[in-house]
């Protein structure tokens, strides 16, 4: 199974923060080639590409809890 991963190394970080932090994951070769094509699509590093779809969905997430919760709270 080992052989079938593949292990990717970035950095993450706030965006207004020098990066410091160091992850390693370890994710199925197929993971790691879909996730550098769509970095090249996009001409961002394997890491820049990962922080700002992350980021971004982290907003949107958080947008949308907040919206629910201030929707309920005028049903009330």
């Amino acid at each position: 199974m080992q052989s079938r991963l593949a292990s990717i190394h970035w950095q993450v970080s706030h965006p207004k923060m020098a990066k410091t932090a160091t992850l390693n994951l370890r994710v199925s070769a197929d993971f790691k080639r879909r996730l550098m094509e769509e970095a090249a699509k996009d001409k961002r590093s394997v890491t820049n590409y990962l922080e700002v779809s992350l980021t971004r969905y982290w907003e949107t997430t958080h947008s949308d809890a907040h919206e629910e919760r201030r929707k309920k709270n005028r049903r009330e």
